[in-house]
C-alpha cells in the first residue's frame, strides 16, 4: 500500500488534503463512478429494447408470410410517424435494424429456438403417435406434413406440427417412409415409444406391403422395438370420408352445378356478390 501511494499518488492533490477532505473526495468520486455505471446500464437496456423490437417485427413478417424486404418499408413508415408525433425520439427508432439480411437472420434464430424447444418437449414423451398427410402445393410439389402427439409421465398431452418435408420426384411408400425416418432422426425421437401412425388413406401410405405405415412397423421390429403400433387411416380427411359413405351425390351435384354457374362468367359472379351485399350475407 505504501509503495502504491508513493509511486502513484505522491504528486496528487491528496497529499495536501486533511482526512475529512480526503473522505469527501472519495465519496464524490464514488458518486461519479455510480453515474457512469448507470449510464452504461441505461445504454445496455436501450440496446436490448431495440434488438427486441427488431425480433418482434421479424416475427410478424414471418407469421404474415411477407417478404423480408418489407422490413425496410415498415421502418420507413415508422420514421414518418415518428417525425410527426415525437421527432425527439427519432434517433432511437433509427437504430432498429430491419434490413432484409437482419430480418432473415432473426427469423432463422427464432426458428432454431422453436426447433430446440420442440426437441426438448419430444424428449420427455413416454409415448407418442405420428400423423402423416401428403398433398401437392400450388407449384405441384408434393409436401409431406408430419404431426406429433405425445404424452409425458405426468399425463401432459402435447400436439405439435413437427415438420413439412418436400418430396421431389416420386411419392412412393418408400419415399414417404424415408422422409419420416429422417424427420425422426432430426428430432431425436425414440421409436420405442411410437404407438400409432395415422395417415390420409392414400395407397402410398396404407399399402399392405409397400405403404409407409407398413414399412415402419418391420423397421421398428428390426431395431428391437416390440411394442404394438396401431395403424389408422383416413382420420385426417373426415369430411371426405363422410361425403363418400353418406351417399351425398344428389346434394353435391347441385352444389357443384350452382358454384360452376356463378364462377363460369364474371358477370354472374359480380351479380352474385351484389346480391350477397344486399342481404348482408358473407
Amino acid at each position: 500500500m505504501r509503495r502504491h501511494w508513493e509511486t502513484q499518488h505522491q504528486a496528487s492533490s491528496f497529499t495536501s488534503m486533511s482526512a475529512a477532505e480526503r473522505k469527501e473526495a472519495i465519496v464524490k468520486r464514488s458518486g461519479n463512478l455510480q453515474k457512469s455505471t448507470s449510464l452504461f446500464r441505461k445504454q445496455t437496456t436501450e440496446a436490448d429494447k431495440v434488438t427486441r423490437a427488431s425480433y418482434e417485427v421479424s416475427r410478424l413478417l414471418a407469421r404474415r408470410m411477407k417478404p423480408f424486404t418489407d422490413g425496410d418499408f415498415i421502418k420507413e413508415c415508422i420514421m414518418v410517424v415518428i417525425d410527426s408525433l415525437c421527432p425527439e425520439k427519432r434517433s432511437v427508432f433509427e437504430s432498429v435494424s430491419l434490413s432484409p439480411h437482419t430480418v432473415c437472420r432473426r427469423i432463422e434464430e427464432m426458428s432454431d429456438s422453436v426447433n430446440d424447444s420442440l426437441k426438448t418437449c419430444c424428449s420427455n414423451f413416454d409415448a407418442f403417435s405420428l400423423a402423416l398427410d401428403e398433398s401437392a402445393d400450388m407449384k405441384d410439389t408434393a409436401q409431406l406434413a408430419i404431426f406429433i402427439r405425445g404424452v409425458t409421465a405426468a399425463l401432459q398431452v402435447y400436439e405439435e406440427f413437427l415438420q413439412l418435408v418436400p418430396l421431389h420426384g416420386t411419392t412412393t411408400g418408400q419415399d414417404i417412409f424415408g422422409a419420416v425416418l429422417q424427420c425422426v432422426k432430426q428430432h431425436s425421437l425414440d421409436l420405442s415409444s411410437l404407438v400409432c401412425v395415422t395417415t390420409d388413406g392414400a395407397p402410398a401410405m396404407t399399402g399392405k406391403k409397400k405403404g409407409a405405415a407398413s414399412l415402419l412397423v418391420p423397421h421398428c421390429e428390426a431395431a428391437g422395438h416390440t411394442q404394438a403400433i396401431h395403424k389408422v387411416h383416413c382420420i385426417v380427411h373426415q369430411e371426405s370420408q363422410c361425403s363418400k359413405s353418406a351417399n351425398l351425390t344428389d346434394v353435391m351435384s347441385v352444389v357443384v352445378k350452382v358454384v360452376n354457374a356463378i364462377l363460369s362468367r364474371s358477370l354472374n359472379h359480380r351479380q352474385f356478390q351484389a346480391l350477397t351485399d344486399q342481404v348482408n350475407a358473407h
